[in-house]
């Protein structure tokens, strides 16, 4: 792609990170690796205490932005990310991931092909360790449905610039679960989804592992999500049902895994009064060996 000179980027990629000195510069060499050049790396630093700064600073390439905040979590961050992008699209990538070098290119060609879509989104694997597993292959006639019952895409994903202004993320602190399916569900109201079943992207679960969201941080993440989508008259009320069952489904793992039994059980008969179908779900296997192996 011929680029006219002093031209904006095609793509502003956005990185949010805290603390992720150890990690990061992976991830911004998974971008700076990328054959398609026409981009920009915007690095939005949440207030961290490591060595972060220094780590993005040291690398030496024009494209890279790096910006500081006050501690805002990640919501605050993207946002902030967005209104300093210059790029036609955004592009939301967490700092501990990767992407394929061809991943920029595929991207730009599917774009213009499908004449400029409001999102997109490539297909990614999750990794951890020495193994990795494909995220489930994505089809047009389910993808709405399936959306609305659970996050298909992470934060892997592309907005046109114009609607990343319009529908930005929640800045609520205490939206640690689900910041970012609250803006694919809204998005999800008016626009149609576009994707790509080619698996460029990395999730990296390894340190994820290690931070299973509390239960206590689950059902609050799922009350300020419930109420916010409220606010808008677009989300149907099924919806709304389906967030709430599948963050009570997720409380009902977290307590399972912290021991506390009867509380993992009362959220599961919640989640099960309102879809029968959870029985069969890998999930509830889970908590049931966590309720049978013992705790408090």
């Amino acid at each position: 792609m011929e680029k006219t000179k002093n031209a904006p980027p095609y793509f502003s990629v956005i990185i949010p990170t805290y603390n992720r000195a150890h990690l990061i510069a992976d991830t911004i060499q998974s971008v700076l690796d990328q054959s398609f050049t026409d981009f920009e790396l915007l690095i939005v630093d949440d207030g961290s205490t490591d060595d972060t700064k220094e780590v993005v600073t040291s690398i030496n390439d024009e494209r890279i932005n790096y910006i500081w905040q006050e501690n805002g979590e990640r919501g605050k961050a993207r946002n902030h990310g967005v209104l300093k992008a210059k790029g036609h699209y955004v592009f939301f990538l967490d700092s501990d991931d990767a992407i394929a070098t061809a991943y920029l290119a595929h991207a730009f060609e599917q774009i213009k092909a499908k004449n400029e879509p409001e999102f997109f989104h490539i297909r990614y694997k999750l990794v951890n360790g020495d193994s990795s597993l494909p995220a489930p292959h994505l089809k047009s006639a389910t993808i709405h449905q399936k959306v609305n019952r659970q996050n298909q895409f992470a934060c892997q994903f592309f907005l046109r610039k114009d609607i990343a202004l319009r529908y930005p993320f929640s800045e609520n602190r205490d939206l640690k679960i689900g910041e970012d399916w609250y803006v694919i569900l809204r998005i999800g109201q008016r626009y149609r989804f576009h994707f790509s079943n080619e698996v460029l992207g990395e999730i990296r679960q390894g340190e994820r592992s290690m931070e299973a969201p509390t239960t206590s941080t689950v059902l609050k993440s799922r009350d300020i999500l419930y109420s916010a989508l409220t606010m808008d008259e677009k989300i149907p009320k099924k919806v709304l049902k389906n967030v709430k069952l599948e963050l009570t489904f997720l409380a009902a793992l977290s307590a399972s895994l912290e021991g506390k039994r009867r509380q993992a059980f009362n959220l599961w008969v919640q989640s099960f009064a309102q879809q029968p179908g959870i029985l069969f779900k890998r999930r509830t296997l889970a908590i049931m060996k966590h309720f049978i192996s013992g705790g408090r």
